[in-house]
């Protein structure tokens, strides 16, 4: 079929292509495009041929690219959707910046924050926007969270807990998708899980990280990957402790937020599904050690479809990219997230607390 011309005169909607069609894309992304208003699927790649088709069969009106250069090179084609592994994710973000793409890419966006910091520099060169597609960020559990850790009712933070887990088993991966136990492909539970933990505390609270001391086990997959759990104490900012857990044992996603007159829990929110589910407990201001309010539910809205979390995150990035905002989960954001990554590697590596550094600009 020829390509499409579309010219950013006429262009009313976002023109996406996407670029590696596996299960996120094919299931999640392909699905939400088509339901957001501001947004048009016109172009695909993905370098197998079977994964190709079946997501052209999805979407017959998209343009089949055999490579990404052809891609990049479509003149039809305003962003990109990077949902490759993740140790493509910096050169093929760098690719589409040189080619004058706007950027959603899947997370880990890099592998360290020096591959970050490069490809939010290669935007800024561009005039393009970029993003991470930190996906639960529009879960409806996680915004009802934030708005009540925004509000102040929990009182000054104390402490905060984050744990994600998946039971990631190697048979039951592909051939294709070994490379999630490989720490030099960006595999292993710190950059698959734990970044989910980085960034929801850190959207939660508004508190930057400061130091790290991390430790590490191997104890299931053994000759599969360099720790299949990593639990790491942090202090941001200001001071407040925190703890975060990532692994690959079992499945369980819950964070816990301390205050001074309350307490906040999360759970079930970081998922691929929409839902998640919300306590809290806040005290008495006039009674010591009494509650004045229980919140308890489930947070799954009526009439949304199951993939939501990603229809308002493309939806999300078409109306920055459309009127010039700035979107939730920049390039800069995400990176900062990868600076708080790396001090953990550091950590495990040498047994110390690491200091992170301010002189990158980057806030993880």
């Amino acid at each position: 079929m020829s390509e499409p011309t579309v010219t950013a005169a006429d262009a009313k909607k976002l023109r996406w292509g996407i670029v590696g069609c596996g299960q996120i894309a094919y299931d999640r992304v392909m699905p939400a495009l088509a339901l957001a208003a501001n947004s048009e699927l016109v172009a695909l790649f993905d370098p197998d041929p079977a994964r190709l088709e079946r997501a052209h069969e999805s979407a017959p009106t998209a343009f089949t690219h055999v490579s990404l250069d052809g891609l990049l090179g479509d003149q039809s084609v305003d962003a990109v959707y990077i949902a490759t592994p993740n140790h493509l994710h910096a050169e093929q973000t760098l690719a589409a910046a040189a080619a004058g793409k706007h950027i959603l890419v899947e997370k880990p966006m890099a592998l360290d924050a020096a591959q970050g910091q490069q490809m939010v520099e290669a935007a800024q060169r561009a005039g393009v926007k970029l993003m991470a597609a930190y996906m639960t960020l529009f879960n409806p559990a996680f915004r009802a969270a934030r708005r009540l850790a925004a509000s102040g009712a929990l009182g000054e933070i104390v402490a905060v807990r984050g744990r994600h887990s998946y039971p990631m088993a190697p048979e039951s991966l592909s051939d294709a998708a070994l490379w999630r136990l490989d720490p030099r492909y960006g595999g292993g539970p710190l950059l698959d899980v734990g970044v989910y933990s980085i960034f929801t505390l850190r959207e939660l609270t508004g508190m930057h990280t400061r130091s790290v001391s991390a430790t590490g086990a191997l104890k299931r997959l053994h000759g599969k990957t360099e720790y299949d759990s990593i639990i790491f104490t942090y202090l941001t900012d200001d001071g407040t402790p925190g703890v975060i857990e990532a692994n690959f044992t079992f499945g369980s996603s819950h964070y816990e937020l301390e205050g001074t007159r309350g307490r906040l829990t999360l759970s079930g929110h970081v998922s691929q599904l929409i839902g998640g589910r919300l306590d809290a407990e806040i005290w008495s201001d006039t009674k010591p050690r009494q509650l004045a309010e229980r919140i308890s539910h489930e947070v799954v809205p009526a009439g949304l479809p199951e993939f939501a979390n990603y229809l308002g995150e493309v939806a999300h990035f078409a109306e920055c990219v459309l009127t010039g905002k700035e979107p939730i989960a920049s390039g800069r954001i995400a990176a900062g997230d990868l600076q708080v990554a790396d001090a953990v590697r550091e950590s495990l590596r040498t047994g110390a607390r690491v200091e992170l550094s301010a002189k990158t600009g980057l806030r993880g």
